[in-house]
């Protein structure tokens, strides 16, 4: 069986930290360990990043935070993406723009939204997303916040979902008619 060691350097984050990850076998552990690998995240030294102040903490991207499989800003990412590519399958009911419905703008953002059958969903995308949103979908002013959280969202996604067939009642067949036999031809 393997264990997992680690190691400062670059290659992910763990609980904040630059770490090299690698699985090895039982018998190379001590080999490791005494070149500079560790059992536990936690023992890895910290980086030489400035501390906040006297505390000693240091100031991380918390972008960059991991739970091992991606970043924060990978998520986000893929949320952006995710959202522009639900608009375009939604263009009828999408929309967007560079400023909000009282003429604010923010640099570098967009406005975008769409409206579901439950109400609008809406994120600020990054300018650079422009490309994928559906054409023909910008409006001047973005249209005003009607207060919704982001529990709302979770159920307003969900009302975009096909609405399910109606069941059609069968009726049960009745009883097989009887085959012609030889007597009855007679």
């Amino acid at each position: 069986m393997g264990v997992m060691l680690y190691k400062q350097g670059s290659g992910t984050k763990v609980w904040g930290k630059d770490v090299q990850v690698k699985v090895v076998d039982d018998g190379d552990v001590e080999d490791h360990l005494a070149d500079g690998w560790v059992r536990h995240p936690n023992e890895v030294p910290e980086t030489n990043d400035e501390p906040i102040g006297d505390s000693g903490v240091v100031k991380k991207d918390m972008g960059e935070v991991s739970d091992g499989y991606h970043t924060f800003n990978e998520l986000y990412a893929h949320r952006v993406r995710l959202f522009s590519t639900l608009m375009n399958a939604f263009r009828e009911s999408a929309w967007w723009s560079f400023q909000h419905h009282d003429g604010e703008q923010w640099d570098g953002w967009v406005l975008a939204g769409i409206d579901t059958p439950e109400g609008a969903v809406t994120y600020h995308l990054p300018e650079s997303e422009i490309e994928h949103l559906p054409k023909g979908t910008e409006i001047k002013f973005g249209k005003e916040w009607d207060g919704h959280t982001a529990d709302d969202v979770l159920n307003r996604l969900l009302s975009l979902r096909p609405k399910e067939p109606a069941t059609k009642e069968r009726k049960k067949p009745g009883p097989k008619p009887k085959a012609e036999s030889d007597a009855d031809k007679d």
